[in-house]
């Protein structure tokens, strides 16, 4: 009995792997020819900081020259209680540019303290679209004229999400590792976007038009991953979330060992905390596809049981089981290979992200518990560095 359930959870979780491989690889290849706009409609840009003094700037520096009509955008900056120069930042670019707006917010009760100040925003914003950018971000100088014309070229588009590319692959060994399992997740959802499947919000150059954003009430400040919560909610409501690989963006992955525990901690149990939601949500045929996204704690922690089967198994059913488990592996590696060739990652760190990939199996596994237990949530801010300074290009 024991050996049977195995079983199916091995092939059940290397089906799983195949699929996102699949994704990831068709997304990796995309290169579509989009259209983009000088004018059109309107945006407020949301900016939320908290001790984003090294690199709010910078990002600032990204949004100001926009190649876009200044009169159709305003930049809204959302300190949330720094402790260090976020706030001088923001005003030395606010009295230097009139379409800054420096808001300061005093400490609250939300869990999630970017969603509340995010709803700050869109309460005082006037824009038709609301864009979300993460302070360490730097995008293109374009990005503002393709989603435009993503949103006046359909009435059903109710978000935009661009690419996000890490800007600082290459500083240390914990961002090169970081740096392949984000890559292998940006890629997969570019796949489901070429192949008309569900597409998340990323938290940063994200877009949201407001009738949309206002309809599902905002952004859900009791949960971890808003982001994707309200990825679910617009697509139960039938609004196409749309991917452009030329929307895209440079951010930051954490440098430091215990940043990136305490980010992916954040992000694995909002994740876990949806999929256990998700039958709540309107149904739709793209929900099936963004259970198999928001499930990956489960379906990580499951892989477990491939640890089992030399173990347990005769010989016959060790060969069929090894096919089918090699067969996913052998896709998963030369994506890596892939990714690691087109973003400049040394090979040997293609072999530690075997490594890698049994960390974060633990890490999903130590984040269900945490859910299950009901261990306080806390929404813990990323640290940046800031030490990457580069001329992006603009294409």
């Amino acid at each position: 009995m024991l050996d049977d359930i195995v079983i199916g959870l091995s092939i059940i979780v290397s089906i799983w792997s195949v699929y996102n491989s699949g994704f990831a690889i068709y997304g990796l290849t995309w290169k579509p020819v989009e259209s983009k706009s000088s004018s059109g409609p309107s945006f407020s840009l949301l900016v939320p900081a908290r001790n984003e003094e090294p690199v709010l700037g910078r990002l600032l520096e990204r949004l100001v020259n926009q190649e876009y009509d200044r009169s159709k955008y305003e930049i809204i900056v959302l300190e949330d209680g720094s402790t260090d120069g976020t706030l001088d930042v923001c005003k030395k670019y606010a009295e230097m540019y009139n379409i800054i707006k420096c808001m300061h917010l005093e400490k609250g009760q939300a869990v999630n303290g970017k969603s509340r100040a995010l709803n700050y925003g869109l309460r005082i914003s006037r824009g038709e679209i609301i864009g979300v950018f993460d302070a360490d971000t730097v995008p293109r100088l374009d990005v503002l004229g393709y989603v435009a014309q993503k949103f006046l070229s359909n009435p059903n588009v109710g978000g935009v999400q661009g690419r996000l590319v890490p800007i600082n692959v290459r500083e240390s060994v914990i961002t090169r590792l970081a740096s392949l399992e984000e890559l292998f997740s940006e890629y997969s959802v570019s796949g489901r976007a070429r192949s008309g499947m569900f597409v998340p919000l990323e938290g940063t150059c994200s877009f949201v038009k407001r009738e949309a954003l206002e309809k599902v009430g905002g952004w859900n400040e009791n949960v971890l991953t808003e982001d994707l919560d309200l990825s679910l909610k617009l697509t139960s409501l039938n609004y196409e979330i749309l991917y452009s690989p030329s929307v895209q963006s440079w951010r930051e992955v954490p440098t430091s060992f215990i940043s990136l525990v305490k980010q992916r901690l954040r992000w694995y149990r909002g994740n876990f905390e949806l999929s256990v939601r998700i039958s709540r949500f309107k149904f739709t045929w793209k929900l099936i596809d963004a259970g198999m996204l928001v499930g990956t704690p489960i379906f990580m922690v499951l892989s477990l049981a491939n640890y089992s089967l030399v173990f347990i198994y005769s010989y016959q059913i060790h060969l069929l089981l090894a096919a089918v488990v090699s067969f996913s592996s052998l896709m998963t590696f030369l994506l890596i290979v892939m990714i690691s060739r087109k973003h400049m990652i040394e090979s040997i760190y293609i072999f530690l992200s075997a490594l890698y990939l049994n960390f974060t199996i633990a890490l999903h596994l130590v984040s269900i518990i945490m859910e299950l237990t009901g261990v306080r949530k806390e929404w813990v801010k990323t640290e940046r560095s800031g030490n990457i300074s580069v001329n992006i290009p603009r294409a």
